[in-house]
């Protein structure tokens, strides 16, 4: 069964544990795994409950007997799904763009406080997994609404679940943040240097009867039996680390000038840690039951914040997921997926793409001026300098733009547009990507002076500064409506991919924007901008990539004060976590690719490293153009820095590893790398394989010289060859000698599978460095003289050997296959076996 929405339309118990409740009718939302089953009433208000059953366990896993599957308070009352107020009103699916279903069940208030309030249920559920996305909206068709706060605080919950207890008497919860600025140093060079990043951060937690709330934004509790999965999909830095120049104290009434990254100004209140946390996860054990609810905490509403027909109000999406057993490493991998697979419609998003970006070159020469330096004719050198490296899409950074905050092309510098760009693009099958810095505007710009009512100003009134200095708009305004029409412009024009850069903390308190009028205080207005700037940020780039499903937006989270630091934006895009890190501009060495190297040893097992961009210099001008495109090829896929510094074989050598790395990556996506090590140790490597296709990158790094062996489980029937290093195989075993005789040093083999094609070379005593498998033959390419062993199903037809340089060779002719033996006696010398049937 895939997967099914019922409606059973008679009178019904429902009896969980001993409690007993009527309803007049039930809705089943379920797959394979598990079932949600929602009881309600058709007539006179009545409760709305949840349950979740698995056939894990005879009883529900999880129900809202005693823990509310919602609750919030509306007109000073506070309200529930368990309270007896709701009739169900509809329900509808809408089969989605990456296999779910998804399913909107429509509950409304027939009684007082809730008269006329519709609930709106969103759940989305996929086939083969226990994971339910899920969000709440509140709505109306004629009536008002107030939101209010439960004892001077906030109090919203969704979606809340009871879960049994079972046997454990010691039960525990993993919170999994991703937003740590800094968190550590570095493990590599100096190492008391930090990285310039944001780093994950594991941390234990048990529960007990008091409430314990974690930021996440994932929480994993378990049972004793089974392991349940809390997710929201919100944004924000996880602590003060890299806010300020120096550590201020966070007292009442400080002024702090803020230098860092792109907020300058005097702001006249206290800066705490809390701040960030919007959203919490909470845990508590009640009698023989765990409550566990998403709880908004800060800015998610106005006190008096009003619901009418115009003006309906939504949490964020949240997910919820459970597992067999307490193991964590299954609970990443259903994060994994969820990310990957589940968060995002838009496939394209997904694709492995290598791109180019024009900042590092913009910075190469100080003596140049920074975006003059973008002219046609130079643009044009550099995308034929890209088209050598075989990228996909070519980036064009802050320069191209009229002015920060005109989103045109630059009048002066490109008088014909960008349509010369294009087309020169075009010739070469890449796609045209572009910078935005979507909240700065130019104080010398019209709309700069046309709209002083979306300038942030700072506790003195004065505009901030924002990145390179310019002031910042308030994008929680109607110049969201002007961003997105900027951006559908440049989309017409052949944009297929935006950089969003600078979307920092900007501590808006403007009134009468869309966070709030004059009659709340700063403070209210400040919290209630922070909580919607990512929210209004996703549903720009959803508004966009629906208008244009092929385009792909990156956000950068290169600096502290990033408040897109979270999963919201990966339900739209990917995330450009670094610029430099431990290093800087034009260090073409080993130490700035270990820096862009710590994305992937810190976050492999727990974001999939295909929804990360970062670029590596490509350049061998200190020796280690190897070792920094392998980094390229393991993740982040981006190059920067001026081309023109290469000569042509140099380029057209990384094209040839781009392109076979570009072959195998599509098995991948979904693959969890096995990491040996962190970033400067010997060795340090990454297994990305996927056994079952024999597909892969096996991408080795060392400090020093070394001598080590990896052993990768393949399916051996299914390998065409293993590229770039010497090999051997035992049974469903690749045998990988690594033997790294310079200090910094890497290699990457590309493991390539046949497409079912009944061929496979079973080792080789020196690197092959291409094979392809063609209808009738195979070809490959030796760096050096070796010999190869190579096992060819006799369906293909008998072999015959040729090489452009001298080889011997010998065929032994077995029951359903040939069994091969090629020596070429000299390097660089092409192999080919024609099969003739």
């Amino acid at each position: 069964m895939h997967k099914h929405l019922f409606i059973l339309s008679l009178l019904m118990t429902l009896i969980t544990h001993g409690f007993c409740q009527s309803y007049e009718d039930q809705l089943v939302i379920e797959n394979n795994l598990f079932s949600k089953t929602f009881g309600y009433h058709l007539s006179e208000g009545g409760a709305i409950s949840v349950e979740i059953s698995t056939n894990l366990s005879d009883n529900p896993i999880a129900t809202s007997e005693n823990m509310p599957f919602f609750s919030f308070v509306i007109n000073n009352s506070i309200v529930s799904s368990n309270d007896p107020l709701w009739v169900y009103r509809s329900s509808s699916t809408r089969q989605m763009g990456n296999d779910g279903t998804e399913y909107t069940i429509v509950f409304e208030g027939v009684k007082r406080p809730v008269e006329g309030l519709q609930v709106k249920l969103l759940q989305q559920v996929f086939p083969g997994s226990t994971l339910i996305r899920e969000k709440l909206i509140l709505q109306t068709e004629q009536n008002s609404f107030q939101l209010n706060k439960l004892d001077e605080k906030l109090h919203f919950k969704f979606p809340s679940y009871g879960l049994s207890r079972g046997p454990d008497n010691t039960l525990k919860g993993t919170e999994i943040r991703i937003a740590s600025f800094n968190k550590k140093p570095i493990t590599f060079g100096d190492k008391k240097k930090g990285n310039h990043m944001y780093y994950p951060d594991i941390n234990p937690f048990e529960l007990s009867e008091e409430v314990t709330s974690v930021k996440g934004p994932i929480s994993i509790v378990n049972n004793g039996k089974i392991s349940w999965v809390s997710t929201y999909e919100h944004a924000s830095q996880d602590d003060l680390n890299g806010m300020f120049k120096k550590p201020i104290a966070q007292n009442e009434g400080n002024l702090i000038n803020d230098a860092m990254q792109g907020t300058k100004g005097v702001f006249n209140f206290s800066i705490d840690e809390d701040d960030f946390k919007f959203l919490g996860i909470s845990s508590e054990l009640e009698n023989d039951q765990i409550n566990i609810s998403v709880e908004i905490l800060r800015g998610g509403y106005l006190e008096g914040e009003v619901i009418d027909r115009d003006h309906p109000y939504a949490t964020v999406w949240n997910a919820t997921a459970f597992y067999k057993g307490s193991n964590l490493e299954d609970g990443k991998a259903i994060l994994r997926h969820y990310l990957f697979n589940q968060i995002c419609e838009k496939s394209v998003s997904r694709i492995p793409e290598f791109y180019y970006n024009t900042w590092g070159m913009q910075r190469n020469d100080r003596n140049k001026p920074l975006r003059g330096i973008l002219t046609y004719d130079r643009i044009f050198e550099e995308i034929d300098y890209a088209a050598e490296l075989g990228v996909d899409i070519f980036v064009l950074d802050d320069g191209w733009e009229n002015a920060q905050g005109e989103w045109f092309p630059n009048q002066a510098r490109f008088p014909e547009g960008l349509s010369p760009i294009k087309e020169k693009l075009d010739q070469h099958g890449m796609k045209m990507g572009l910078w935005y810095s979507p909240m700065g505007i130019d104080s010398t710009t019209q709309r700069y002076k046309n709209n002083p009512q979306w300038v942030i100003k700072d506790s003195e009134g004065h505009p901030i500064s924002a990145q390179w200095d310019h002031p910042a708009f308030d994008f929680v305004s109607d110049f969201f409506n002007v961003f997105i029409e900027d951006c559908k412009k440049m989309i017409d024009e052949g944009c297929l991919f935006m950089k969003w850069d600078a979307i920092n903390t900007f501590y808006s308190s403007l009134p009468n924007l869309h966070h709030g009028s004059e009659e709340y205080s700063e403070e209210e207005l400040r919290a209630r901008y922070e909580y919607l700037l990512p929210v209004y940020v996703v549903r720009a780039m959803e508004i966009l990539t629906n208008y244009q499903p092929n385009l792909v937006i990156e956000i950068d989270l290169t600096e502290a004060r990033r408040v897109m630091t979270g999963l919201a934006p990966l339900s739209q895009g990917k995330l450009f976590w670094m610029n430099n890190g431990a290093s800087t501009y034009n260090d073409y060495s080993a130490f700035r690719t270990q820096s862009m190297r710590t994305i992937a040893n810190e976050f492999a097992g727990i974001i999939p490293l295909e929804l990360f961009t970062y670029a590596n210099y490509p350049h061998n001008l200190a020796g280690k153009m190897e070792y920094n495109v392998h980094n390229s090829l393991l993740a982040g896929h981006g190059f920067w820095g001026n081309l023109e510094l290469m000569n042509s074989a140099e380029r057209t050598w990384i094209g040839k590893q781009v392109k076979l790395s570009r072959q195998v990556l599509p098995y991948l996506v979904n693959v969890n790398p096995k990491v040996i090590g962190e970033v400067g140790d010997s060795p340090e490597i990454y297994e990305i394989v996927n056994d079952d296709e024999a597909a892969g990158q096996v991408i080795a790094f060392t400090s020093k010289p070394i001598k080590t062996e990896v052993k990768v489980h393949v399916k051996m029937d299914k390998m065409l060859a293993s590229l770039n290093n010497p090999y051997t195989t035992s049974k469903d075993h690749l045998i990988i000698p690594i033997d790294l005789k310079e200090k910094e040093s890497s290699v990457a083999v590309i493991i390539i599978p046949n497409l079912g094609k009944g061929v496979s070379i079973t080792s080789s005593t020196s690197p092959i460095t291409d094979a392809v498998l063609q209808e009738d033959k195979l070809i490959y390419h030796l760096s050096h003289a070796g010999r190869q062993s190579i096992i060819a199903d006799k369906k293909l037809g008998k072999p015959r050997i040729f090489g452009s340089k001298p080889l011997t060779s010998a065929i032994d002719e077995r029951d359903s296959s040939f069994q091969i033996e090629v020596e070429a006696e000299e390097p660089d010398c092409e192999v080919t076996l024609y099969f003739e049937k």
